[in-house]
């Protein structure tokens, strides 16, 4: 009888650092009740070690036999199993199974018999792990094993193999029968958090974020973790490893050439490095690169068979292959002969450029280190790929064919980091860079010339905010980017100009053009726009749908998720909605990068002072304000959020007493443009904050807004002025003046969805509003948001009233009279006038309209 060394069939030790996976073992404990259990995986994603801690855990008794290349052989297969079933405390010292002996000269077909009715006349259900079972290639073994599996089902015997590719049984016919329980290379990459863990019982102290670069680096695959953390415990600077680890490293590369590359063949491995320069691999580029017809075939072999390479993409036509075995072979290509590596990424890149794919084109044409493809391929393409927001594969072109403080020769170079600029919101930089750039005629000589090329500079000083403003028609481009640059351009030229309707129409063009061609950032630039537009045109809801999806969007630029949140901030606050225009400016100036535009900061802060205001805290916010416009400067901004910024200040000031600094805010308002209208009603506040006797004034100042004569910057300034000749006719005591007022405001307001000013419009225009509650007992109405929004923001002692009192109080709004209510309740009327009084006097007030104003900014009628 052959020999079996006892550690062939003794369990593995687990080392201190081993971690359980938990969801591994579920998977394996559902195959319980199938002949046959496949744990198929490359090297290192330990399926050994996860078996081990199974097997401790499993209550069902288990054989063990480790298998190595010498067990390619039946007799030393069989003796081994023997020895695993001897080892085995499921079989009982009375079996046969211990005084089976295989013989050395005969046929195995008497022994495998004898076996297979051993296993079938045991008491207990068993189970026999086979690990290595890739090193079974005999056909008298596989004959044996093939037997073993069908008498499985029978015996009750459950078959485990672990393997580093499928073994010589019918895989196929067993997973169709449903005979076969499977553990492939995805369901053993470690995920994130089995990565924390290991990484942390390796000595390891990471973040967060580098633990989350390694664990991407190795796709989970458990070697490669512990194979970086001997070295990365000892480097003094983790994120420089981190960057630089490859499967080149020592240790890696090791372990990749004893452990993988030495299975397969020469001509696979020949395969893998040709292709190597591609992370991701369609069937038709690896044809192109290795030469070979047969190269899908190939790579589906080492798919099934090594678990090293997997397919993606439609219809599974792609593959990629293990990113540390890729990054080992792109290096061995240069030892394999100079030049090796160059010559494939110029392939390559043409052929990626042939498909219209100028992404994966560029990279190719980079590493290859042609610049005269990079540049061509610069100019067929870099209009497309920075709305895309391809940032940092232009930047690797760029700085490949150009030096970035001269454009030089080709004026093109110039145009497309003034452009990557824009992209990221910073139009500082983009106007020195187009400064340093030939006029646009010159792009008319480029060689080779680009096409639209002039046009595409227009638009990038538009953006930039140093163009000319659009005059009569202008030719759109036929290529699709490029046009969409353009409608940009346009559109953020009408609207510094203050054509606003003009503007937007040229924005929703090239959103529609982004749209359709998955620009994604400039569908996130044209989206923030038509925010800023549509606020800046009164449509705030519009304006909050545009801005929320432009920051929500994954991949935005910090610069314009900033802007996105600071259009939102302003049209929630203009609807009444203080404690989302804090939350979104918040959220806004956490985004913001250190060199953001100005403009959008202080857009930021004045919504987020705004917003303190609103919300009760008015000294805070008023300090915001002010320090915003004194940071500002100089600096130029649209004058539509001069005028907001003005108006949320000015009113911050008289409501705190501050009648010097509220001139002081108009003042600077003035000295900035055409906002006429909104000074008015500033003066026309400020009149009125004077005292009673200066309402006469304020309604004189607003009469020319009143009467249409003269235009407000902003839609809702016209609300406010209404709202102040409301007051004005309060104080004159003319009832009918007021209504009127009251009424043209809340028609003016209603579409714009501008519940702010009746939060600034006084006790005395509230009290009106529950008048024209009339019999509106519709809660979404926009008068009962109208009285709602002037709710003051400071806590109200708690008034306790009973359940039939509030139902009273809800109807109490209506037109009903007591006998109605009382009908409507099915109580008698002097039930219902012991509740209204009941209500008085927990509210302290004395009427029925006090009642609902006092009710309504209690939060007890919403």
């Amino acid at each position: 009888m052959v020999h079996v060394p006892r550690s062939k069939t003794a369990l593995t030790q687990l080392p201190p650092e081993f971690v359980a996976r938990h969801a591994v073992y579920e998977i394996l404990d559902r195959g319980l009740d199938r002949p046959v259990t496949l744990v198929c995986a490359p090297p290192g994603f330990g399926k050994t070690l996860l078996l081990t801690d199974w097997v401790h855990r499993c209550e069902v008794p288990t054989a063990w036999l480790t298998l190595d290349e010498e067990d390619d052989d039946p007799h030393r297969l069989w003796n081994g199993v023997l020895a695993a079933l001897e080892a085995c405390p499921g079989v009982p010292l009375s079996s046969r199974l211990r005084r089976l002996t295989v013989s050395r000269t005969t046929v195995l077909l008497d022994f495998l018999d004898d076996l297979l009715d051993g296993l079938d006349a045991l008491p207990v259900r068993l189970q026999l792990v086979l690990d290595g079972a890739h090193h079974l290639r005999d056909h008298d073994v596989l004959h044996g094993m093939q037997m073993l599996v069908r008498a499985a089902t029978a015996s009750g015997l459950r078959l485990v193999l672990a393997c580093r590719s499928d073994p010589g049984l019918p895989v196929a016919r067993l997973r169709l029968e449903e005979r076969l329980c499977e553990l492939r290379t995805e369901q053993l990459r470690f995920s994130l958090d089995e990565s924390v863990v290991l990484l942390a019982r390796c000595g390891l102290r990471l973040r967060a974020s580098q633990v989350a670069v390694l664990h991407a680096r190795t796709g989970g695959w458990a070697a490669g973790l512990r194979l970086a953390a001997l070295p990365l415990r000892r480097h003094p600077e983790p994120d420089v490893f981190l960057s630089a680890f490859s499967g080149d490293e020592q240790p890696v590369a090791d372990y990749l050439v004893g452990e993988v590359l030495s299975q397969m063949c020469a001509d696979e491995r020949e395969l893998l490095r040709q292709t190597s320069i591609s992370d991701v691999l369609p069937a038709a580029l690896a044809v192109e690169l290795s030469g070979r017809e047969d190269a899908p075939d190939v790579l589906d072999h080492l798919e099934h068979h090594t678990g090293l390479v997997v397919t993606t993409g439609p219809g599974r036509a792609e593959y990629r292959t293990q990113d540390l075995l890729r990054s080992y072979l792109v290096a061995d290509l240069d030892r394999h002969g100079p030049g090796r590596a160059a010559r494939l990424h110029g392939r390559a890149a043409d052929w990626w450029a042939d498909r219209n794919r100028p992404l994966e084109a560029l990279r190719h044409a980079v590493a290859a280190g042609e610049p005269a493809r990079v540049t061509r391929l610069l100019h067929s393409s870099a209009a497309d790929l920075a709305a895309r927001g391809e940032d940092a594969a232009l930047n690797l072109a760029l700085d490949a064919v150009s030096d970035p403080a001269d454009p030089g020769s080709d004026p093109w170079f110039g145009l497309v980091r003034a452009l990557l600029h824009l992209d990221r919101g910073d139009r500082a930089a983009a106007r020195a860079q187009l400064r340093r750039c030939p006029p646009a005629a010159s792009y008319h000589a480029a060689d080779p010339p680009v096409a639209d090329s002039a046009v595409l500079f227009t638009a990038a000083e538009r953006l930039a905010g140093i163009g000319s403003a659009p005059t009569g028609e202008e030719p759109v481009p036929d290529d699709p980017a490029t046009a969409a640059w353009a409608h940009t351009g346009r559109g953020v030229a009408h609207l510094a100009t203050g054509a606003t309707a003009a503007g937007r129409r040229e924005l929703e063009a090239a959103l529609e053009l982004a749209a359709d061609r998955q620009l994604r950032h400039l569908e996130v630039l044209c989206r923030t726009l038509l925010g800023g537009a549509a606020w800046a045109m009164g449509d705030l809801r519009a304006a909050e749908e545009h801005a929320v999806d432009a920051a929500r969007r994954d991949g935005t630029p910090p610069s314009w998720t900033a802007a996105a949140q600071a259009v939102r901030a302003h049209a929630a606050l203009l609807r009444g909605r203080p404690t989302i225009a804090l939350q979104a400016a918040a959220e806004g100036l956490c985004a913001a990068p250190d060199g953001i535009d100005p403009a959008i900061r202080f857009a930021l802060h004045s919504a987020h002072g705004g917003g303190l205001v609103d919300t009760g805290d008015r000294t805070a916010g008023l300090m915001e304000l002010q320090h915003a416009r004194a940071e500002l400067g100089d600096t130029d901004v649209p004058v539509p959020l001069a005028a907001a910024a003005a108006l949320l200040e000015h009113h911050a000031a008289l409501a705190l007493g501050h009648p010097t600094a509220a001139v002081t805010t108009a003042a600077w308002l003035a000295a900035r443009g055409t906002a006429d209208g909104e000074l008015a009603v500033m003066r026309a506040w400020a009149d009125a904050s004077s005292g009673p006797g200066r309402y006469r004034a304020a309604r004189a100042a607003v009469e020319p807004l009143l009467e249409g004569g003269l235009q407000p910057v902003l839609p809702h300034t016209v609300v406010e002025a209404w709202l102040l000749a409301a007051r004005a006719a309060l104080a004159d005591d003319d009832r009918a003046a007021v209504r009127h007022a009251v009424q043209r405001a809340l028609a003016l307001a209603e579409p714009l969805d501008a519940l702010r000013p009746f939060a600034l419009a006084g006790c005395g225009v509230r009290a009106v509003l529950v008048d024209q509650l009339g019999g509106m007992e519709d809660r979404d109405d926009f008068a009962v948001r109208a009285l709602a929004a002037g709710r003051p923001t400071a806590p109200h002692p708690v008034v306790e009233l009973s359940a039939r009192e509030r139902e009273v109080l809800a109807r109490l709004p209506s037109l009903h009279n007591l006998d109605e209510i009382a009908d409507d309740l099915n109580v008698s009327l002097n039930t219902i006038k012991s509740h209204v009084r009941a209500i008085y006097g927990k509210l302290g007030v004395s009427s029925r309209r006090t009642a609902v104003l006092t009710a309504h900014e209690q939060g007890l009628l919403t």
